[in-house]
């Protein structure tokens, strides 16, 4: 059973393996700090349940002992190091470097390796010295005839002397060749393969089989023959051109046992596909939100997959049900749907169906009659008729059936034995005496627009035309309160819930949710459009918040694709807006609580679609469209979901048995971090740990815990109220309220105020600001032919002057201003002012000098600009330490009047600078007192950096280059120590001085005590 997992997480190699008591624990091996990214991993075993590990970073391989008894690496990792043969002649030179960045190494036994360059070059090394040796020496050497640079290779052989070569190359070319023997380097045979770089290659010489995947989106099978007694007898031939992937195919695997043989295929669209060697898609699997898909295994064993992900997940995914010898093929979208519409009389169908709790299915024809059919649409009963009575509502209860139309309602108690008519004449009664003013009419008369089921309070609530409602025990015996709802366009309701012995809430098909106390007629707390102007399908109570005496955390769905999560204070009544998430269904119907499981069913175009709560698709068919007349029945013992819908007047079904995953055991990490670059993060202390807030070009809000270097699994959250990247964050520490307030702005001139609860750690949306003008201003052609404001402007950095004002620095060359204002909890932005600079503004910052507030801008034109926060018409001082933009700055307040500056420029220049700052008849005066340029410390724009004590900084660049330099005396800039960061395209960094560790983000996240740089 696989109970050990080996997984590169950036340049380091994690270990994830179960205990004897079944707990999942992690452990880095003890690798030296990489330069590059681990790209692959190989084992052997060596002893019983002693393996050698060989792995590769860039121009690097290492090799190092692992104990599976024990679950300890040796504490030796060591470097292999390939020896080059230096040509003397005609002046000295190293052909065909096998120092090269690495393709692809293959352990062919314990004591040989093979490693192939990205230009061609494969090399042979022996290890020697008996098992504990870590020594390999260089054996042979071949290269390649044709020195492309390879994208892929794939080796296949156990010996030296046997191994073939298979290489991809960025124009498309499939490259076959030897690595050893008289036609070794020596192309056999060269196919163009895809339109695009190949980015992998598998083979399975056994069966002749050969996959190939591309940037083409596609998946190719090969037919292969390959002869090694006849010389240049390579067979190749094109079987199956597969598409199914939406982006790039990354790695494809062919999986198998003696019973069957698929491949497997992941990519930049973050979904696993798998298929039969016809070509067939039998599995399109979305595994993750939105990260890319690099390198994945498989474990025969468990039958499962292991993935890894860009955002620093590892997933599995158990295949076993496609790898039995009794499965039967069935492709992809080819779900196992049956009609089973029941013979009725000629020009009759069914118009509604309800499951019952007991499986059965009760169905309401279009001429009024209402039938009982079993799981297979076989009618075993039928219910008697009534006069005068047309069903237009059918809804289901725990233990009754309930059907209303006109201003009647019947009741039926579900039984085993069927369906048993309960008396209802009483209603009528009920209902005459509930009438909520006295100039209404009798609510007799009333026509029934719906009638809604509360499973938490075992309660009906049913909704007449008018508006009035009456909530009824399941029975029908009483009437438990009445309320009106508030008049809109339709004003029955969607959606019902009871939260306790106080408080309801209602939502009407107009899109409005209504608290309301159980003793009022009208409601005491109305949110707006929660999911736009479309009714709300579903209201959940949260199972965390269920034990808090302060209120309710709820979650609603809608018709919007959106989740929303909600606050009803108990106390004072009151409904709060605070977060919402994007699903992968744009139309959710249902929401399923499943023990500690939250499922949500709904509606893609024509597909119908069933996810949880990590936005996992379980299952997805087509069923035509959007189907109002549909429902679902879970049977508890099978684990298996049943749903049933009428499409052209036929009753379909489908049924799914939940997959548990029950192949591997292990509990694997999820980060889920930022699955594109991130542009900005703030460090914030909750407690004994920290909070790290990042937001970057996937456009959502990211809040994790981090605690001595790490970041937890939970708690975190993520906000989604960000339309385009987000640029700059800024953080308001209200501790004495116990929250933080996060202001984070970015593309399309948008700034969101978030707000999270330290002890709780909620999180609320305040509110949302756009730069538009208004339609006023746009009318007015003759006078403004050209707008005044491009809706593109970005954000690109802010600070806080005092507690209540804020100042922006934007792309359009503007530095606006604005005031935030927090009144009965509601939170607003107000223009102050805007001063045109001309540049894009890339950095701001901003100090409290002699009792007043200044700021400082940098922009790309290399500038700091002095800005007296109390005058912003323009900078009252202006000195120049760039020949072009500044992308990192970083200040200290040395005494009362200095100022020491740090800054990052994109001519790759590292200035530190000491400014003295005076006031004089209540004016700023500066002075430049040193400045210390660096021009070429790094190689590419320094996009990070950070003054440290005793006169040191901190610098990183798009170089992925760490320096730590001296500056003593302002006279040189000296460098005490560097490394590397596997980090790429390095956005900033960020420095935490009590523990004295620097975070580097960009694309990824990489955190390192600056004591061992």
């Amino acid at each position: 059973m696989a109970t050990i997992t080996a997984a590169a997480v950036g340049n380091q190699l994690l270990l994830v393996y179960l205990t004897a008591n079944g707990d999942t624990k992690q452990k880095f091996a003890p690798v030296p700090r990489l330069k590059d990214k681990i790209h692959g991993i190989e084992k052997c075993a060596i002893e019983d349940e002693k393996y050698l590990i060989v792995f590769h970073a860039g121009r690097e391989a290492y090799t190092l002992m692992l104990n599976c008894a024990t679950h300890q690496f040796a504490p030796e990792c060591v470097r292999i190091v390939i020896p080059e043969e230096t040509c003397l002649h005609p002046v000295p030179h190293v052909r065909r470097r096998a120092n090269d960045w690495i393709s692809s190494i293959s352990l062919l036994s314990p004591s040989e390796l093979c490693i192939v360059t990205c230009h061609g070059v494969a090399v042979c090394l022996r290890r020697s010295g008996g098992n504990e040796s870590l020594i390999w020496k260089l054996a042979e050497k071949s290269a390649c005839e044709d020195g492309s640079t390879l994208y892929c290779s794939t080796l296949v052989g156990h010996r030296w002397e046997e191994v073939v070569c298979f290489s991809g190359t960025a124009l498309g070319l499939l490259l076959v060749w030897y690595v050893s023997g008289e036609q070794h380097g020596k192309v056999l045979k060269s196919v163009s393969a895809h339109n695009g770089v190949i980015f992998s290659i598998a083979c399975d010489l056994g069966s002749g089989l050969l996959t190939t995947t591309s940037d083409d989106r596609s998946v190719k099978f090969w037919r292969l023959d390959l002869k090694a007694s006849v010389s240049n007898d390579v067979t190749l031939r094109e079987e199956q051109y597969c598409f199914a992937h939406t982006a790039r195919v990354f790695q494809c695997r062919i999986i198998q046992n003696d019973k069957r043989t698929l491949v497997a295929s992941i990519g930049e669209d973050a979904h696993l596909c798998l298929w039969n060697t016809d070509g067939d898609l039998l599995l399109k699997k979305r595994l993750d939100d939105g990260p890319t898909l690099w390198s994945m295994d498989y474990d025969v064993e468990t039958s499962t997959i292991f993935i890894t992900a860009s955002n620093g997940n590892i997933h599995k995914y158990c295949i076993r049900r496609w790898m039995e010898e009794n499965c039967l093929y069935k492709t992809f979208g080819q779900s196992e749907l049956f009609d089973i519409s029941p013979i009725l009389p000629p020009n009759e169908h069914l118009a509604k169906i309800r499951f019952t709790p007991l499986g059965s299915t009760i169905g309401v024809t279009n001429k009024n009659r209402v039938v009982i059919l079993d799981n297979t649409g076989t009618q075993i009963d039928s219910l008697e008729r009534f006069e005068n009575f047309k069903c237009s509502i059918l809804e289901v209860g725990e233990c009754f059936l309930y059907l209303a139309g006109g201003y009647q309602i019947y009741l039926y108690a579900i039984t085993p034995q069927g369906l048993t008519f309960v008396d209802t004449s009483h209603v009528v009664a009920l209902i005459s005496k509930a009438k909520l003013n006295e100039e209404d009419e009798n609510l007799q008369n009333e026509i029934i627009r719906s009638l809604n089921y509360c499973e938490r309070s075992k309660t009906v609530s049913v909704c007449y035309a008018s508006g009035q409602c009456l909530v009824l025990d399941e029975q029908l015996t009483c009437v438990i309160s009445f309320h009106r709802i508030p008049k809109s366009a339709e004003r029955w309701l969607t959606a019902f819930r009871v939260l306790n012995d106080t408080l309801l809430l209602m939502a009407d098909r107009s899109g409005h949710l209504y608290l309301f106390d159980r003793k009022t007629e009208s409601p005491t707390f109305k949110l707006s459009n929660v999911h736009g102007k479309f009714g709300i399908t579903s209201i959940t109570v949260a199972e965390e918040s269920q034990e808090q005496n302060s209120g309710y955390v709820l979650l609603t769905t809608g018709h919007d694709s959106r989740i929303c999560e909600l606050f009803v204070d108990s106390a004072k009544k009151t409904l709060t807006s605070l977060n919402s998430s994007k699903t992968a269904i744009s139309w959710i119907d249902r929401t399923v609580l499943l023990r500690s499981e939250r499922f949500h069913l709904g509606f893609n175009d024509a597909h119908f679609v069933m996810v949880d709560n990590r936005n996992v698709v379980y299952t997805q068919f087509d069923c035509g469209g959007g189907h109002r007349c549909w429902d679902y029945y879970y049977d508890e013992p099978s684990d298996t979901f049943t749903f049933a819908f009428i499409q052209h007047k036929k009753l379909k079904k489908m049924q799914y048995t939940l997959q548990r995953n029950a192949g591997s055991a292990l509990c694997l990490p999820r980060y889920d971090w930022h699955t594109r670059a991130c542009n900005a993060l703030h460090v914030a202390h909750r407690g004994d740990s920290r909070l790290v807030i990042s937001g970057g070009e996937d456009n959502i809000l990211r809040i994790n815990t981090f605690v001595r270097g790490e970041l937890l699994e939970e708690p975190r959250k993520y906000v989604f109220n960000h339309i385009s990247s987000i640029k700059a964050i800024v953080v308001k520490e209200q501790y004495e309220d116990g929250r933080l307030v996060i202001v984070s702005a970015g593309g399309r001139a948008q700034i969101c105020i978030t707000s999270l609860e330290l002890k709780s750690f909620r999180v609320k949306q305040e509110c949302t600001y756009m730069l538009l003008e208004s339609d006023s201003e746009r009318s007015r052609w003759k006078l403004n032919r050209r707008s005044n404001v491009d809706p593109e402007t970005k954000f690109m950095c802010a600070t806080f002057i005092g507690s209540e004002r804020i100042v922006f620095g934007c792309s359009d060359g503007f530095l606006r201003v604005y005031n935030i204002n927090s009144t009965n909890d509601q939170w607003s932005l107000e223009p102050v002012c805007e001063t045109f600079y001309g540049r894009c503004i890339l950095k701001v910052i901003s100090v409290v000098m002699h009792g007043k507030s200044l700021f400082i801008t940098m922009a790309t034109d290399g500038y700091l600009c002095f800005w007296d926060a109390s005058n912003t018409v323009e900078p009252f001082y202006r000195h120049r330490l760039h020949s072009s933009g500044i992308n990192s700055v970083d200040f200290k307040c040395v005494n009362s009047d200095m100022l020491q500056f740090a800054t990052g420029g994109d001519d790759q220049s590292l200035a530190v600078s000491l400014f003295k700052i005076t006031l004089v008849e209540d004016k700023f005066q500066v002075e430049l007192i040193h400045s210390l340029c660096e021009n070429y410390l790094h190689t590419a724009q320094v996009t990070g950096i950070k003054l440290l004590d005793d006169d040191k900084v901190v610098s990183v660049g798009i170089d992925q280059r760490i320096y730590v330099s001296a500056f003593t005396g302002y006279s040189k800039l000296e460098t005490i120590s560097s490394t590397n960061t596997c980090v790429a395209d390095v956005k900033g960094l960020s420095y935490i001085r009590e523990d004295n560790q620097i975070i580097v983000y960009g694309c990824g996240i990489e955190c390192s005590p600056l004591e061992g740089l």
